[in-house]
């Protein structure tokens, strides 16, 4: 389900890079903006069971207890609490968006790994069976077709237990799609 997290945390940045836009732009809404961001965040990730939802709602806590008074750091006092509360929305931002994007990075190096840990089971398969590339479409089909044939195979038997316990069925199919369009645009 790395894959799935990782798409859906995409989206989220790309929305919060919306948000931060409406700071430069139209900053009387950034503060109301942001809390819906929060929000439908969190809502969105929390399906996935990630802990990044209860950092999502630990922020919106925390900017709204700039209401009852209580500053973060490095926030001014003296300023109207609408000022106090953009500025520590926007600080909230930033570290939210070091969290999403340290989370991707994170998952991109463990995709990474399993990813040429796959291509050197394809390469074996290859060696094993010149033909099962042939004729093979990057779509579900093409995936199961190697997914079997990883299984199937003795030299490749040991790699895929290891994949069954290790990886989720959305990242297995997720990687061996990335691999199978490889392999097909590179045979064009």
């Amino acid at each position: 389900m790395q894959s799935v997290l990782r798409e859906k945390l995409l989206i989220q940045a790309i929305r919060l890079a919306e948000i931060s836009r409406v700071y430069r732009t139209e900053s009387h809404r950034f503060v109301d903006a942001y809390f819906v961001w929060l929000e439908n965040a969190a809502r969105d990730l929390s399906s996935l069971r990630s802990p990044i939802v209860i950092l999502l709602q630990a922020e919106t806590s925390s900017l709204t207890s700039v209401l009852d008074g209580n500053m973060p750091s490095g926030i001014q006092t003296g300023n109207s609490i609408r000022k106090c509360q953009k500025a520590a929305a926007a600080q909230s931002l930033e570290r939210i968006s070091k969290e999403i994007y340290t989370k991707i990075e994170q998952i991109d190096q463990s995709l990474e790994q399993f990813s040429e840990k796959f291509c050197h089971a394809i390469a074996v398969l290859a060696s094993k069976d010149p033909a099962l590339f042939e004729d093979i479409q990057a779509n579900q089909q093409g995936i199961i077709t190697v997914w079997n044939k990883l299984g199937q195979t003795p030299e490749t038997i040991p790699i895929y237990n290891y994949f069954c316990a290790a990886l989720s069925t959305a990242d297995r199919d997720y990687l061996l799609l990335d691999i199978i369009q490889n392999v097909v645009n590179n045979r064009l």
